[in-house]
């Protein structure tokens, strides 16, 4: 525990941004090297760790690693070295976790279950979990339960935050494209106007949206519009960029299809072309409900747990490990208002007091040995 502060300090110095995690990488492996252990490279700039007591199944816990491009404003000691860089949102303090963790696992002979530290890269994009999985290592090692913990500064400091199910929903980017034809505005009846299309489909996609899906199983926001090319000349392109949130499946391809059906309707009675760009990210992640209540009764006997009513529509990669393992992912409160620490995930002041770091790795060892 004493070292908890000097891995998170020295971790929030060198933040790189997914798969460029090479200093990252190289902290870690002599970390846990120093420690007696047996560090081991996967996914070019990932690590993990197995601890093999000959059991047949195997317990995982996994820490994400990468950076985010943010140019750092917090007046402290250990300021992010690389400009345009930080570890806006608690990567350093989830490493600085599993590290400690590690440190109390290193002369431990027994446990009822084998044991997978994972410090994985690139959770901010593209998905290093889904790569990880991709790997077959949750199958080779026989994992058969994940966890995953993330700092939380909506919540009071030391506070664990979950619910049984759906905790976060899946994401898909979306892209629409509304192709016209350019004209000189004062050639009334020329061109076909991709500014006045784009926003007439807007109006309607979310009018429909609302008639045939509740509000509460999905978001669809576009926090980006462009069009045209000058004053006088009639649009002949317009782009939509925009994110989908929901929690089911059946609800994602449903809003989906709805856009395409338009897309189709506009195409045939208006003469724009309409392109619907779609990528999908993240699943939702979806504790199971099993071992969701197991860990709720262990947590409860030492920690305060606050379980959320609905979940919340932010998304997290650490869904792909729970699509091959039951799992289950928490949060761990940061908001502190006597020592300032207020500031949102993603934010360029994020800090949080580092005392709190205790409290998640005492949940790992609360976890593991209740088997």
């Amino acid at each position: 525990m004493e070292n908890l502060i000097k891995y998170r300090r020295d971790l929030h110095q060198i933040p790189e941004i997914g798969r460029k995690e090479f200093k990252t990488q190289e902290y870690l492996l002599n970390t846990l090297k120093s420690m007696g252990l047996n560090p081991v490279i996967i996914f070019n700039t990932g690590v993990y760790v197995f601890l093999d007591y000959g059991n047949k199944e195997t317990t995982m816990f996994r820490s994400d690693i990468d950076a985010l491009k943010i140019e750092e404003k917090n007046d402290i000691d250990f300021l992010s070295t690389r400009n345009g860089f930080m570890h806006a949102c608690g990567h350093d303090g989830h490493m600085s976790m599993l590290l400690g963790f590690a440190d109390y696992l290193k002369d431990k002979t027994h446990f009822n279950r084998n044991i997978l530290l994972l410090f994985q890269p690139a959770e901010e994009g593209p998905g290093g979990a889904k790569e990880i999985v991709k790997t077959g290592l949750l199958e080779k090692l026989k994992v058969t339960e994940v966890y995953g913990i993330h700092l939380f500064p909506n919540y009071e400091e030391g506070k664990l935050i979950s619910k049984s199910g759906y905790l976060m929903g899946s994401i898909t980017v979306i892209d629409i494209e509304i192709i016209g034809e350019s004209a000189h505005v004062a050639m009334k009846k020329e061109g076909i106007d991709a500014l006045y299309y784009g926003s007439l489909f807007y109006v309607n996609l979310m009018d429909l949206l609302k008639t045939k899906i509740k509000d509460e199983n999905y978001i669809l926001k576009f926090g980006n519009m462009t069009s045209g090319s000058a004053r006088n000349i009639v649009s002949n392109h317009t782009l939509f960029e925009g994110s989908l949130r929901t929690l089911d499946e059946k609800t994602r391809l449903l809003v989906l299809n709805i856009i395409d059906e338009l897309s189709i309707k506009y195409n045939n009675e208006y003469g724009v072309k309409i392109n619907v760009l779609k990528e999908f990210l993240y699943p939702s992640v979806n504790n199971d409900v099993s071992v969701y209540k197991r860990f709720r009764t262990l947590i409860k006997e030492d920690f305060e747990l606050i379980e959320l009513k609905e979940p919340l529509m932010v998304s997290e990669d650490f869904s792909f490990y729970q699509q091959v393992s039951k799992g289950v992912f928490y949060f761990l409160g940061t908001k502190n208002e006597k020592l300032g620490f207020t500031h949102s995930l993603h934010n360029d002041q994020f800090n949080f007091n580092e005392e709190v770091l205790k409290v998640g790795v005492k949940t790992y060892i609360k976890l593991i040995n209740s088997y």
